[in-house]
């Protein structure tokens, strides 16, 4: 609906730019960030996630400057730095990025989704494949660099409880795996052992996707996206493709009591909390080839599974490993990159939501105040049907009040929604609710109104923003959204218009926008009122005398407020405006503390108003009741690197959420004030539940003489190696010279050969990097990645995946931007990059990008697996193999998708002999399933070889694929069990759920490393409940 009529000498924004090293940041919609680059959660760190791609030039028309407006008119935005929840930039489009595909499971906790290329010209092709938590559209593990929000960035990994003593295994945090019997058999590991009637023992296969392992009797599986770049500053928002919380706890208490705040009706609060029903765990196996809980046994060239025993009687057996695999004692950082970007108030309920990531993952997080702040814990968060949250849906703005509260976050192919009647225990909804938010869509501010939930933000047809309208979301139940974009929003559009701030009091909602009618101009702020739920505005004429410039706008339960900055001679002042209705304004008092520079951001509360007013070193929180008399109520000290997301006042606090600057990686902030403006103690990693430490245990493998295994991960954001002669006592290997990287580091394969152990991952950083090691005996390890074949070139990201061994050597895997990367030595001394025999064989073509996740090597020299975009597909993800005699020449086959499949791509190879299976996913009619494929020629060759389902459970996907002498094992998931399908030959597979305490039950488990040793299976992955997160080792002898 067009407005009633617009205001009249709307002030032009003018704020001098005041930058400093040591301020504190606090981000507006229209400060401009770099886009993320991060193809899935796996490429992503902490940075990329909190990073905002808000877009908003000044300008402004002489029409609508009036010339009473102070200082310098083409300054910035007024509020640019202003404290707001970030939008996050879209995800750069991934292979099948827009694909209205099916969404997709959860993707493996450790497996990285494939970076988006950032290159080769193609239109927005959907996501690569990745069993993905995150993406409501398929999301596929793709190749790309960060852009290619494939399968759905990896879920998050949660961090691990502190060891507990022996019982129904808590996260045993070091106990002693009971040795069973070992029957004679499976013949080790291809390179690390001989297999029988094998005249050359096959290479261990790459890693699958992110957290690659070694398969038994086969190279290391396909390397997985790994997560996100780091958390530069765009958070990831609805609409953009971009976790779930754990338990709760009580905060430590403080200097003296506070007194309680005053009483509020909060009818929610009363009615008892439901109790927490037990939910089936879902197993997750990071996308690398393993599987856990299986285990490979020769029986007249049958493969045979055992189930899993954890109480270690039997032959199989699962256990959390938390104390086996040792931290490194001198870490200075808990290893991820966390931050809280929202928080609402309603009564003495006080909400924060946020994210932690690390190099696999990124998870949502929940945490809930029923004491006005003094004292937090983990809300309760529940998944689509009751089950543990999307390890990879992160809620990014809430709100609440009586009528229930509402968080909005995204998920790798859209956006999510959270609804609570307490604001205690949260359900996520079915993924229709979220999509309203999906890709071309950013929310910046949710809040609770008489009518139900408004939301604000951004629209782009483009998806790219560049042609972003305002847009306005509606909804009387949290649950079905109304959108209007553009001119349906009902205000003034003309030239670039920006939402900024929204606030509700009663039955009237103020809304602040930002107008730029010609670029190069100034920019200006408008008001809008607004009685029906926001469906209709018309102007709200606030106040505007001569000598004042900007405004911002807030308020709540005691009514609405609005400043004006005012520069009279040297000083500078806030001009205060109060109203009950949005129609007519009284002049308040003046926010002129001693050293103010300008109002971030007003708050309402219960019984006045707020503002968070910055100075030189601080921010300053003042308080009024009547909006004319204004005391300082608090301050939060400016800090480098410190990043101000949000705020809420009520109940006598005020509220601040954001991050911090740790050591090498980023803390979650959440600072409490009260009405007095001391200092509430509050300390978010203190809170159980809320943020884990990093200790991931992501590949293992065995050397040719079977005689050591070594696994590898990531502690404390490093990257970590342990060795073990026997598989039950691992010690910590060493790197010459240490190897210390400033972004948060983690191996996903390692692979064993005849000059030694090679191990990759991902080194962090945005663009990421490779991450490439070596040793000759497993013990002492130094960086080969310093040469400079692995040096990247530009801003595009260069990713490695996965490492195998082979007759002629060692490949590495990876992706090049949009490209496929394979890099080639014959002795883990010398390193040269492979080529492709045709041009386009591993280089993109317009709209055709390559992507290579794993690769196996035996007498056939060495087989790659991955996908591209196929252009005469319209950009459809198709399954792709690379065959090489040397590791240096690579031909490139696109294998044709089984009937009735609309796209797909392979993700972990193993071979025994001469034959090989390689499996993906694939989408069908009906969703995600496991796509197979297996050659006997080496290679040259392929057809289709079919997984049954397993049983009447949900759809599958594979996570894992190992070969032995007995045949080959395929490892998955199905619904939120760990599933498995044995075949001697590759051809025919029957399908088996193994079990166990440590891999299946409440929460996530998975393996995500495998080998054969000692005449069984060696199995490493993790298991994450909503008490923390903790490795798992598993046995089968």
């Amino acid at each position: 609906m067009t407005p009633k009529g617009t205001p009249d000498d709307e002030p032009r924004d003018d704020l001098p730019e005041e930058e400093s090293a040591d301020r504190t940041q606090v981000f507006s919609r229209d400060t401009e960030r770099p886009a993320p680059p991060p193809a899935g959660i796996a490429d992503l760190t902490m940075s990329d996630f909190s990073r905002s791609a808000m877009t908003g030039e000044t300008a402004g028309s002489a029409e609508d400057e009036p010339e009473h407006a102070p200082g310098n008119a083409g300054g910035e935005d007024e509020d640019a730095d202003r404290t707001r929840v970030q939008p996050v930039p879209a995800p750069t489009p991934s292979p099948e990025h827009d694909a209205p595909l099916p969404p997709l499971p959860p993707p493996p906790w450790a497996q990285q989704t494939p970076e988006e290329p950032q290159a080769a010209p193609a239109p927005e092709a959907p996501a690569p494949p990745a069993p993905s938590p995150q993406p409501p559209v398929p999301q596929f593990p793709a190749p790309q660099p960060p852009a290619p929000q494939p399968p759905a960035p990896q879920p998050p990994a949660p961090q691990l409880p502190a060891p507990r003593p022996p019982a129904p295994e808590p996260f045993p945090w070091a106990q002693e795996i009971p040795e069973a019997p070992r029957p004679p058999t499976p013949a080790p590991f291809p390179y690390a052992q001989e297999i029988p009637d094998a005249p050359k023992p096959p290479a261990p296969a790459p890693e699958p996707f992110p957290w690659a392992q070694e398969i038994p009797g086969q190279a290391p599986p396909p390397p997985q996206a790994s997560a996100p770049p780091p958390f530069p500053w765009a958070q990831e928002v609805p609409g953009a493709a971009a976790g779930g919380p754990p338990p709760a706890g009580a905060l430590a208490a403080g200097p003296p009591p506070v007194a309680p705040p005053p009483a509020v009706e909060e009818p929610w609060r009363n009615a008892p909390a439901p109790k927490r029903k037990r939910v089936n765990k879902k197993i997750l196996f990071g996308g690398i080839g393993g599987i856990a809980a299986a285990a490979l046994i020769a029986a007249g060239g049958v493969v045979l599974l055992g189930r899993g025993d954890d109480s270690g009687g039997g032959s199989s057996s699962a256990r959390l490993a938390g104390g086996l695999f040792p931290m490194d004692p001198a870490a200075r950082s808990d290893g991820r990159d966390q931050e809280l970007t929202g928080v609402a108030v309603a009564g003495s309920t006080v909400v924060a939501v946020g994210g932690e990531a690390d190099p696999g993952h990124y998870r949502g997080v929940f945490l809930v105040s029923a004491d006005g702040g003094r004292t937090f814990a983990t809300a309760e968060v529940k998944g689509i049907n009751g089950g543990e949250p999307g390890p990879t849906e992160v809620p990014r703005a809430v709100a609440g009040g009586p009528g229930g509260w509402v968080a909005i976050g995204s998920r790798p192919a859209g956006g999510v929604v959270w609804t609570s009647q307490d604001g205690r225990t949260w359900q996520r909804q079915p993924d229709e609710a979220g999509d309203v938010f999906g890709p071309g869509n950013r929310v910046t501010r949710v809040i609770r109104t008489d009518k139900g939930f408004l939301a604000i933000g951004e629209h782009s047809r483009k998806r790219d923003f560049t042609d972003s309208v305002p847009a306005t979301w509606l909804s009387a139940d949290g649950v079905r959204w109304d959108a209007l974009t553009g001119e349906q929003v009902g205000i003034q559009i003309r030239g670039k218009v920006v939402l900024e701030e929204v606030a509700s009091s009663g039955s009237v909602i103020l809304l602040e926008s930002a107008h730029t009618p010609k670029p190069g101009k100034p920019s200006f702020r408008r008001a809008w009122r607004s009685t029906d739920g926001g469906r209709t505005w018309s102007p709200a004429k606030i106040p505007a005398p001569k000598g004042t410039y900007g405004m911002m706008v807030g308020g709540g339960p005691a009514g609405l407020v609005a400043v004006r900055e005012v520069k009279s001679g040297k000083s500078t002042y806030g001009q205060i405006y109060t109203s009950k209705d949005a129609a007519g304004w009284q002049t308040g008092g003046r926010l002129k503390p001693s050293g103010y520079q300008r109002v971030q951001q007003l708050l309402g509360t219960d019984s006045g108003y707020a503002g968070i007013v910055q100075r030189g070193r601080d921010l300053l929180i003042s308080r009024s009741a009547d909006g004319k008399s204004w005391r300082d109520a608090g301050s939060l000290p400016t800090a480098s690197g410190r990043a101000l997301l949000g705020a809420a006042a009520g109940g006598g606090h005020t509220v601040l959420v954001g991050r911090d600057p740790g050591n090498g990686d980023l803390n979650a902030l959440l600072a409490v004030r009260d009405q007095r403006g001391t200092e509430v103690p509050v300390d978010p990693f203190k809170i159980p539940g809320a943020f884990r430490k990093d200790q991931a245990v992501a590949g293992v493998a065995v050397n040719p003489n079977g005689t050591q295994a070594v696994a590898v991960g990531s502690t404390g954001g490093d990257a970590a190696i342990w060795t073990s002669p026997d598989g039950s006592a691992w010690n910590r290997a060493r790197f010459s010279g240490g190897l210390s990287r400033p972004a948060l580091q983690r191996l996903t394969s390692v692979a064993a050969g005849g000059a030694g152990w090679l191990a990759v991952g991902d080194s962090g950083g945005a663009p990421r990097g490779p991450l490439v090691l070596t040793s000759a005996d497993g013990n002492v390890w130094k960086p080969a990645d310093i040469d400079p074949v692995f040096e990247r070139k530009g801003s595009q990201a260069l990713s490695t995946y996965g490492a195998a061994a082979g007759p002629p050597g060692y490949v590495v895997v990876g992706d090049d931007g949009p490209s496929g990367a394979i890099w080639f030595s014959p002795d883990l001394r010398t390193w040269q990059r492979g080529g492709g025999v045709g041009r386009n064989d591993l280089t993109a073509e317009a709209n055709g990008n390559r992507w290579v996740r794993a690769a196996a090597g035996g007498s056939f020299g060495f087989v790659a697996v991955g996908g591209m975009l196929d252009p005469k597909a319209a950009g459809a993800r198709r399954p792709a193999v690379w065959t090489s005699a040397d590791g240096k020449k690579w031909r490139l086959q696109q294998l044709q998708l089984p009937a009735g499949l609309s796209q797909g791509s392979l993700t972990y190879v193993a071979a025994k002999g001469n034959v090989l299976v390689a499996v993906g996913d694939a989408v069908g009619t009906s969703g995600p399933i496991v796509l197979g494929f297996v050659s006997n020629d080496g290679g040259r060759t392929w057809r289709e070889t079919k997984l049954p389902p397993p049983g009447s459970g949900p759809l599958a996907r594979a996570t894992a694929v190992m070969a032995g002498s007995g045949g080959f094992v395929v490892a998955g998931t199905s619904g939120s069990d760990v599933v498995a399908w044995t075949s001697p030959d590759g051809t025919s597979w029957e399908a088996e759920t193994p079990g166990g305490d440590a891999l299946s039950g409440p929460g996530e488990q998975e393996i995500t490393g495998l080998a054969s040793f000692k005449d069984g299976v060696l199995g490493v992955g993790r298991s994450v409940t909503g008490g923390g997160e903790q490795p798992v080792l598993w046995r089968r002898d």
